[in-house]
């Protein structure tokens, strides 16, 4: 029962934080920004985008591996990450899971060890996300409240500050306490054979990918009417990714993110309208740019789910290793 609800809670608040947009958008502004929208540019940018992240991510997780676990081609790990975008919309642990299970019936990589180098390369995300927030902090021109800057520069700096714990505790051996026992744990397997250079290599092809987030929004944001210039971005989305992050907060970007962005892509509807129509302005923005999003990538994962499931259920002879 408890996990039942651990499941739903993200579903209940997203769709708690949707009821609460649905009420407060002007609903005539919505239809009247929908029709408006240029579709004809918006669709291709969009399919563009996705395909194109789609495509580094794989990349990436084809370094991943090879570094960690077991050499992989890039043509098996496009199905593998495609169909993760699909098993994503159920749950994300099951996403990540169906890639170690590849790794483990096809390549006879321990299952944990597999999810071990995901974990460490989820990790590797949190830090280019910090590392993109603290470069737009300095650097974007975009007008953030002090109280917010000051609590994003924290927070920025507090995963950093992690990141040293952890190559104090992974790479120099300093116990911190009690902790010394996780390194024999599998499911850390990825922290304990990361070397520096392998930090520094991974942050730096992540935040690349995170930064392919950010020409996403500018890419998209024009057929709304919505006028934002990059540099302004490079603060609003690392910041809507980074509180994204925490958990409870969104399912997909639905929810809280889209809260957000009412405020931080206030400033980009033009012209001089209520604050209702603004609002409802951003919302139709929002909702219709995540849901293709979404949609684009279920495609994907539908392109792919035949070919992967054989993956599932037909392990290799000799390589079901657990």
């Amino acid at each position: 029962m408890k996990k039942l609800i651990a499941n739903l809670l993200p579903w209940l608040i997203t769709a708690s934080i949707g009821l609460y947009i649905g009420l407060t958008s002007d609903w005539d502004t919505v239809v009247a920004t929908l029709k408006a929208a240029d579709f004809i540019g918006f669709i291709p940018v969009v399919i563009f985008v996705v395909v194109t992240v789609f495509l580094f991510d794989s990349w990436c997780l084809v370094k991943l591996f090879a570094r960690f676990n077991a050499p992989v081609r890039y043509r098996e790990m496009l199905p593998l990450k495609g169909t993760s975008y699909l098993l994503n919309v159920i749950n994300y642990n099951a996403a990540a899971a169906g890639i170690a299970l590849f790794f483990r019936n096809r390549k006879g990589v321990p299952l944990l060890e597999a999810m071990g180098s995901m974990l460490w390369m989820n990790f590797i995300d949190i830090v280019s996300l910090a590392t993109l927030l603290l470069i737009g902090l300095a650097i974007s021109p975009a007008h953030v409240a002090a109280s917010l800057r000051m609590t994003l520069t924290i927070g920025a700096f507090s995963i950093y500050l992690i990141l040293v714990g952890s190559c104090i505790y992974w790479n120099l051996g300093f116990d911190w306490f009690f902790f010394g026992r996780l390194r024999s744990w599998r499911i850390f397997s990825g922290f304990r054979d990361a070397k520096m250079r392998d930090y520094a290599y991974f942050i730096g092809i992540r935040t690349a990918f995170v930064l392919s987030y950010v020409v996403s929004q500018w890419a998209s944001m024009p057929f709304f009417n919505l006028d934002a210039s990059l540099s302004q971005l490079l603060l609003y989305v690392p910041a809507l990714t980074f509180i994204g992050t925490i958990p409870l907060t969104t399912i997909a970007g639905l929810g809280t993110v889209q809260v957000l962005m009412r405020s931080f892509f206030y400033d980009f509807v033009p012209g001089e309208l209520t604050q209702t129509a603004v609002h409802s302005t951003i919302d139709a923005y929002s909702t219709t740019s995540i849901l293709t999003f979404i949609l684009c990538r279920v495609l994907i994962g539908a392109l792919f789910m035949r070919s992967v499931s054989r993956d599932f259920t037909n392990p290799k002879h000799g390589d079901a290793m657990s």
